[in-house]
């Protein structure tokens, strides 16, 4: 192909790019019922799966629906699975910064996370304080002597 022929055609670029952004505040919302759920906070803390779960989701939304953001923005005749699976990380790069918009500048927090956030900065490990919010642990006994090595 000729490279001058080459031309973006920008409407349809800033269309693409704010269904990437509305597709991740979906997907960052529909996985804040999960991540800070009470009794899953557990499972999310400190492990690096709540970053595969929101690809995974974002991955599942874009072969649904058919999501090619690099064949739509580059003009090509079909999209195709490895453009989905390029969007759908594009997406969840944009979940996670959703979830920083969110969380730490509007403040929407569960009071789960908020619990865990003040464990956290009292000196838990990730999972102590996501197991202490869920109840699986029990609160320490302001009797009882300090741990040593805290």
């Amino acid at each position: 192909m000729d490279p001058n022929l080459f031309h973006l055609d920008w409407e349809r670029t800033f269309e693409v790019l704010s269904a990437i952004v509305i597709a991740s505040f979906l997907v960052e919302r529909f996985l804040a019922v999960l991540f800070e759920n009470r009794a899953l906070l557990p499972l999310f803390a400190g492990g690096g799966l709540k970053e595969l779960a929101t690809f995974a989701v974002a991955f599942a939304l874009c072969r649904y629906t058919q999501f090619d953001a690099v064949s739509m923005i580059f003009l090509r005749d079909a999209t195709g699975v490895p453009g989905e699976f390029l969007t759908a990380g594009v997406i969840a790069g944009g979940s996670k910064a959703s979830v920083k918009l969110f969380r730490d500048v509007l403040k929407f927090r569960s009071t789960a996370y908020v619990e865990y956030l003040e464990l956290r900065k009292a000196g838990d490990a990730p999972q102590e304080a996501a197991r202490r919010v869920a109840g699986r642990a029990p609160k320490p006994d302001p009797d009882a002597p300090a741990p040593i090595g805290r």
